[in-house]
């Protein structure tokens, strides 16, 4: 039996002398929400299990217990039909389980997966959920966690905004260390993201890419991988959306990237309203979407992107009737993990994934707007790390989805690192000289002067060779390699890195040595970044597999690219 019991109830555990728990109904970043019996008015609720991590003693999981604790007192306040009710909080094992209202229905996020939703009914789940975010800013909380999973269609039309988790109570310190974030992912507003903290308007924006992903069926920032995901949301404008109808205007404008000119929620009501009723739609009282997107049908996406994954439900296998996804070439078909909703009775729960292709569509284009140093290789605020506990990306295993660079290729058998032949590649767009093992393949080229960096990949059997340039860097040379370095903190909390300052060809340098885990697999990565006089930065780097023949060779392939390596 597994520790919390198992999905049918752990043997029938009363918690707190009257709640008996009956059934595991979801699970979420933050714990796992059981069907029970309140035994004293013989009503069913919904009771929210604590899912700590580390010991009790340690700094991390008492920052966790006290979110959970800041998440009962602020769910509490919020008084909306639209806001789940929360009707006690009971202390067990130190901890409290947080019995609320049990909501019988579906989420949005299972509605989904069967397709998109009307403009009129979008509007009409969007207004409810308004209404219990006006609830709580009112109060001074901000929810920072709106999502499809957390909304809930009960009966009778009902629309139920929950989890409230992690809402951040405007006006008190704030419990979690600098520069940690907690939320789903491709959710989370802008500012947020650099350092600038939640307001409403961050809610604002999370129920735009709600509204997006209700109508189109996909989610327009979510990626393959974590760092593609992040420089999505603030480099990337999504394209217009099509099924949008009155709504598509609004959408646009709740996700500009400035969250001083997006819509205020006044104005977001008296559309949403005018739309679910079928009024004319009010005319914008200020405010600008700005220019819109431009056609980048002929870019690739982020250099990590390999692949959109597709949205489950909208193609079909023709021998099972299952959705498929349709991979691109030379794409990974494996699909992102998929989060379970809370609270819900009979649901599991998947986050909704990218864009779907069907046959007759044209493909979907992208604005790629020039993304900062700070954001490319990683994303850090203040020097501080940003480790895989801090993104509740919910996911089945509990873990963020890892960093991806291409398809798997055919196994090979390796030569000896002695017997490698070399082939000089002359990348114009980077000013450089790369050489590569002679049996290494291209996988990616991107960049331009406005599309940051400039980079490439080649790969050979489970190592892969990449260099890339940025025009101009503000920043010390130690505090670059750091930050980029920092990427595998996100992957693997226990990453660890070892810096060695040198010089190279007679530019400042400097060397990072990584090993993390990428999911199970040991894995290392050796950095070479080198600052030019002009200011130019370019990270050569070579990840492979750890504790492997695959190890050796790669460390020769690292050794051998950086010797040969010519920066004009």
């Amino acid at each position: 039996m597994s520790e919390d019991g198992g999905p049918t109830g752990p043997n029938g555990r009363v918690i707190g002398g009257r709640y008996r728990l009956i059934e595991r109904i979801g699970s979420g970043g933050m714990g796992t929400v059981w069907r029970a019996l309140d035994e004293l008015v013989d009503r069913e609720v919904a009771v929210k299990q604590p899912r700590l991590p580390g010991d009790p003693e340690d700094a991390a999981h008492q920052r966790a217990a006290h979110r959970l604790y800041r998440e009962a007192r602020a769910a509490a306040r919020v008084e909306h039909p639209s806001a789940v009710a929360i009707h006690d909080v009971v202390v067990e094992d130190t901890l409290p389980w947080i019995v609320m209202e049990l909501v019988r229905g579906e989420s949005l996020h299972e509605l989904l997966r069967r397709g998109p939703v009307e403009a009129t009914e979008a509007a009409r789940i969007g207004l409810a959920v308004l209404g219990a975010l006006r609830a709580a800013h009112a109060v001074g909380i901000v929810h920072r966690d709106v999502k499809p999973a957390n909304v809930l269609l009960g009966p009778h039309r009902r629309v139920v905004l929950t989890d409230f988790g992690i809402a951040h109570i405007q006006g008190e310190e704030s419990l979690t260390v600098s520069g940690e974030f907690v939320g789903s992912l491709e959710f989370i507003a802008p500012e947020r993201m650099s350092g600038r903290g939640a307001g409403p308007a961050s809610d604002l924006w999370s129920l735009g890419v709600l509204l997006y992903a209700a109508v189109e069926g996909w989610s327009p920032f979510r990626r393959t991988t974590l760092e593609s995901t992040l420089a999505a949301i603030l480099a990337a404008d999504p394209p217009e959306p099509e099924q949008a109808g009155p709504l598509g205007p609004l959408i646009v404008r709740l996700l500009v990237k400035d969250p001083e000119r997006r819509p205020d929620a006044a104005e977001v009501g008296a559309v949403l309203e005018a739309v679910a009723e079928g009024w004319p739609v009010p005319v914008p009282s200020g405010g600008s979407a700005g220019a819109g997107p431009q056609d980048a049908s002929g870019l690739r996406e982020f250099a990590e992107d390999s692949g959109t994954v597709r949205l489950r439900g909208r193609t079909a296998s023709a021998e099972t009737g299952e959705p498929k996804p349709e991979p691109k070439s030379g794409a990974s078909s494996e699909a992102a993990p998929e989060p379970i909703s809370e609270a819900v009775e009979g649901t599991s729960d998947a986050e909704v994934t990218g864009p779907p292709t069907t046959s007759g569509s044209r493909r979907r284009s992208w604005t790629l707007r020039p993304v900062p140093v700070a954001v490319l290789g990683v994303l850090l605020v203040g020097g501080t790390w940003f480790t895989t506990s801090s993104f509740l990306v919910d996911t089945d295993d509990g873990k963020a989805m890892n960093p991806v660079y291409t398809a798997p290729l055919a196994p090979a058998s390796s030569p000896s690192p002695t017997a490698l032949t070399w082939t000089r590649h002359r990348e114009e767009k980077l000013s450089a000289v790369l050489s590569v093992p002679s049996r290494y393949e291209l996988f990616h080229r991107q960049g331009s002067p406005t599309d940051q960096p400039r980079l490439v990949i080649y790969e050979g059997d489970r190592i892969s060779v990449r260099l890339t340039r940025w025009d101009k860097v503000s920043e010390p040379l130690k505090s670059q390699a750091g930050l980029h370095s920092s990427y595998w903190k996100l992957t693997d909390d226990k990453a660890s890195t070892q810096y060695n300052d040198t010089s190279f060809k007679g530019y400042d340098a400097v060397l990072a040595d990584t090993t993390y885990e990428d999911g199970d697999v040991p894995t290392r990565v050796m950095e070479l970044f080198v600052m030019t006089d002009d200011a130019r930065l370019y990270a050569l780097r070579v990840k492979m597999p750890k504790g492997t023949a695959r190890e050796k060779e790669g460390t020769a392939v690292y050794k051998g690219a950086r010797d040969r390596l010519e920066i004009e």
